[in-house]
């Protein structure tokens, strides 16, 4: 019997053994589990049973460890801005504060975000001194305090709960490893597990040693259940909220309004509204939060380019371009160049503009604005065969595209193709005509039918578009 005892022990530990490894493969939170065994075990009856389910989280830690090469992670500044704080008790306040504000994002989720990351919840540069630090001690406070109370009236249930709410919290602590987020309202998921078990062993303590519905049976239940409509509340607002990006990101500003990525995700919403100047204003907010993000300029120098301030856009291209690159790699360079070449053929700068032009076109040439911009600086440029072949390749991408096709057929026309170039300008004034510039260009074609001569007194017109999609 006992061998057979032995052998099933061992076969459970395997078990859970494989299947902590294998959830912790899914998720950091699943190697912890064998720490909630060994608490399990070390409230039971039998506490040395702790042991082996101790050692075998301890070899797997080691072993993470070794896969893995360390602990460290090289996140950007933006996401976790207080892992680059030289000072060692700004960041251990800071971790602190991040505690404290899961507990309360935990317990009262009054103000969510879908990011944290900066400045929505800063630095502690204060340490002790910041006011915020009372937060962390009622948090540490009422941790300490349900702990005493369960081991001094010996509540297995309450320690257990709490146990599951601090276990599965340690890999998002920063303690022994750096997080990739600020705060992550999901790493919260495992610990309301915990949170509802010592929910429970609190009411269950309470309905004990309550003597009839007089004492404080009844204010706990009206706590609790006033407590519960503030959850289902909560829950349907955002819910609804989650149902747009323009709902989300507002009350997102709105809750943290020092939230650089929160800011920066309106201005992007308003911006494919069309509302330029809302979108402008947070766009200006984020960069004042912080103004590291060469992706922002870049989304206030679209802005400029599409509401006729070229020059101010150029200096922004130029900033980026001169050093403040982040959110600029290898995957989105080209789209730099092209607007940065845009701006400068806008300004009536076509030879600088056509040697940014072709350096964001040579990374990505599937973007039809920017091959028209260089067949219309080609064409001031007195380039006419280089010009139509920029539009020819614009309208390999996009055929039915007529600011294009009205460029090539005044190109074409311009170089004695006169047939071809009078069909192409007629199906961009059939496909857009109410666009000045098109109809204009068919007004000439008839007289120049009509009268047999070209009017003197007026040309053909080239004409630009935008495209924010690219």
């Amino acid at each position: 019997r006992r061998a057979a005892g032995c052998s099933s022990g061992l076969l459970r530990m395997g078990l859970a053994l494989v299947l902590a490894v294998l959830g912790g493969l899914c998720k950091e939170s699943g190697f912890c589990v064998l720490l909630q065994l060994t608490v399990l075990e070390a409230l039971g009856p039998k506490p040395l049973r702790c042991l082996p389910p101790l050692a075998m989280f301890g070899a797997v830690f080691l072993a993470r460890s070794w896969v893995t090469g360390g602990t460290e992670a090289g996140f950007s500044f933006v996401d976790t801005p207080v892992q680059y704080q030289s000072d060692g008790f700004v960041r251990v306040f800071t971790y602190l504060y991040f505690h404290a504000k899961y507990a309360q994002l935990m317990m009262l989720p009054w103000s969510l975000s879908w990011d944290y990351s900066y400045d929505a919840l800063p630095d502690l540069l204060g340490t002790w001194r910041d006011l915020r630090v009372l937060g962390i001690l009622a948090t540490y406070l009422a941790v300490c305090g349900l702990a005493a109370w369960g081991f001094s009236t010996r509540n297995r249930k309450l320690l257990l709960g709490l146990s599951n709410v601090l276990i599965p919290f340690v890999p998002a602590s920063n303690l022994f490893f750096v997080v990739g987020v600020t705060v992550g309202e999901r790493l919260l998921y495992p610990c309301n597990v915990g949170a509802a078990i010592v929910l429970a062993a609190v009411g269950s303590s309470s309905n004990a040693s309550a003597r009839n519905w007089i004492g404080s049976r009844p204010r706990l239940f009206a706590v609790g259940f006033l407590w519960l409509g503030m959850f289902v509340w909560m829950s349907r607002l955002r819910t609804y909220q989650w149902s747009s990006r323009e709902l989300l990101f507002s009350a997102d500003a709105e809750s943290y309004p020092r939230s650089t990525k929160s800011r920066h995700q309106l201005g992007t919403v308003l911006y494919k509204m069309e509302r330029f100047d809302e979108a402008l204003h947070h766009f200006q907010a984020s960069e004042e939060i912080f103004d590291g993000s060469g992706l922002t300029q870049y989304c206030i120098a679209q802005i400029l380019i599409e509401t006729g301030r070229a020059d101010e856009a150029r200096v922004r291209f130029e900033s980026i371009l001169n050093g403040n690159r982040l959110g600029f790699g290898a995957h989105n360079s080209w789209a730099l160049y092209v607007d940065y070449g845009f701006s400068l053929m806008m300004l009536r700068r076509f030879q600088d503009a056509l040697t940014h032009l072709r350096q964001g076109l040579a990374l990505n040439e599937d973007v039809p604005h920017g091959l028209n911009a260089l067949g219309y600086s080609l064409m001031h440029l007195n380039q006419p065969a280089e010009a139509t072949d920029a539009f020819e390749r614009g309208l390999k991408y996009e055929p039915d595209n007529p600011y294009i096709t009205n460029n090539l057929g005044v190109t074409l026309i311009l170089t004695g193709q006169l047939n071809r170039g009078a069909e192409l300008i007629a199906a961009a004034a059939k496909k857009e005509p109410k666009v000045p510039a098109f109809a204009h260009n068919v007004i000439l074609l008839n007289r120049l039918a009509d009268e047999g001569s070209w009017p003197e007194d007026q040309q053909l017109v080239l004409e630009l578009f935008y495209n924010r999609g690219n």
